[in-house]
């Protein structure tokens, strides 16, 4: 893009370069339905019955040969009764009914159903009265589900790729599949750096700061099904992070920190990682999240998020879940955010070349469009603006300016998460 500022690689190219470098870094392990909540699936699940299993009753009624409706003219005998799991035995005789419940094996003979709100029927059920109304009203095969009218047996119900939701694990169990092939959880060491940094719940010394990073940065990758292990609070010196990463990357999949990526003197991540290994990506057309790093040390993942703390959670949301989704073996068409058309609710100047993303919650207007609200800074630093906004707006980099009743894309954080 001719606005892209020059040493800066825009967030989709960045994607797509470490989708190509970073390899699927888990192998996949057997887990029972109930433990696969949220785990990405690795091998396709294949329909191994039918749904429905027969040709069944999409309504409690009664079961009649359609072809015998016009001949009624009075009281209709049921002839039995058919019921999920307990089917009537033997063919519907002629100018009879079968009672039915939903669910239940349509009789052989039978080839629609009669709700039973539209008969009368005597105590006992052995006799049913349909009026000539309702003959007139009901069609052949009415209120039948054919069997394989939801999935065909050989069907590929599940995709490997999947991240998977309770009604993907309810497909599953609905095909007898108990347990399934899913990716072994990646495992992260998490630190930060900064000498400035207390930890939450210790005396705060003069001009200090509580970690902040650490806990959101945890709390990103548990939610996309990560092992986390905490480092803690480590210093701005050189050997006390060299040896920390060299030791974490011999037990870890991925290495994860915020602080220490940018060029300032006590930004030392950079020069360590290459000390141990090699940095191969650097500086996002991005805003906030500019000083964002992916490296290497071994086969181990190294990557540093900028210190703010918006930085740190828009980046993470954007490109670090995406990537450690797709190092478990997610397929890249889950890995896209959700974005929403939505009308902008005010107005916004900003220069251009990189994409940005605004703090934002949606309205519905009085004419019952989506308007979208932006926060009212920008600071990269403002967490308490995360905790405000329901949302991001997403601004391209060629962007400069947004007119209230623009249209823009809002992308909802329960989305990204």
């Amino acid at each position: 893009m001719s606005d892209l500022k020059p040493g800066l690689t825009t967030l989709s190219d960045a994607l797509d370069i470490a989708f190509a470098e970073v390899p699927v870094m888990t192998p996949a392990e057997q887990r029972p339905l109930n433990e696969c909540y949220g785990s990405i699936l690795r091998e396709d699940v294949i329909a191994k019955v039918s749904v429905p299993s027969v040709d069944n009753s999409a309504m409690d009624g009664y079961a009649l040969r359609h072809s015998d409706l016009a001949a009624i003219d009075g009281p209709v005998s049921v002839a039995g009764v058919s019921l999920a799991g307990h089917p009537y035995e033997g063919t519907l005789p002629k100018g009879a009914a079968i009672r039915i419940a939903t669910g239940a094996a349509i009789p052989d003979g039978a080839d629609c159903v009669v709700i039973q709100e539209n008969v009368t029927a005597n105590a006992d059920e052995t006799v049913i009265e349909i009026s000539a109304d309702v003959i007139a009203r009901t069609s052949l095969h009415q209120n039948i589900r054919w069997q394989g009218e939801d999935i065909k047996a050989g069907d590929i119900v599940l995709k490997a790729g999947a991240i998977l939701r309770p009604q993907d694990i309810g497909i599953a169990a609905g095909q007898g599949v108990g347990i399934l092939s899913v990716a072994r959880p990646l495992k992260v060491a998490v630190f930060s750096t900064g000498d400035e940094l207390a930890k939450p719940g210790d005396p705060l010394p003069p001009g200090g700061i509580y970690d902040s990073n650490r806990f959101a940065m945890i709390g990103m990758l548990r939610s996309i099904g990560c092992e986390v292990t905490d480092l803690g609070l480590l210093a701005d010196n050189f050997d006390v992070l060299q040896n920390a990463l060299a030791n974490a990357a011999d037990t870890h999949d991925v290495i994860m920190t915020s602080g220490g990526v940018s060029v300032g003197k006590a930004d030392l991540l950079k020069p360590v990682v290459e000390s141990l290994g090699d940095i191969t990506a650097w500086k996002l057309a991005i805003k906030p999240g500019k000083p964002l790093m992916r490296g290497k040390i071994g086969d181990c993942l190294v990557i540093g998020l900028p210190g703010n703390p918006v930085s740190v959670l828009v980046s993470g949301l954007l490109y670090v879940q995406p990537l450690l989704r797709h190092a478990m073996g997610a397929a890249r068409s889950h890995l896209a955010p959700t974005r929403i058309p939505a009308r902008a609710g005010f107005d916004f100047k900003r220069g251009t070349g990189r994409r940005e993303w605004l703090r934002a919650r949606l309205v519905r207007t009085d004419n019952g469009e989506l308007e979208a609200l932006a926060f009212a800074s920008t600071s990269s630093g403002m967490l308490s603006s995360m905790v405000w906004a329901e949302g991001l707006i997403e601004l391209p980099e060629d962007c400069g300016q947004v007119v209230k009743g623009d249209q823009v894309l809002y992308l909802p954080l329960q989305g990204l998460q």
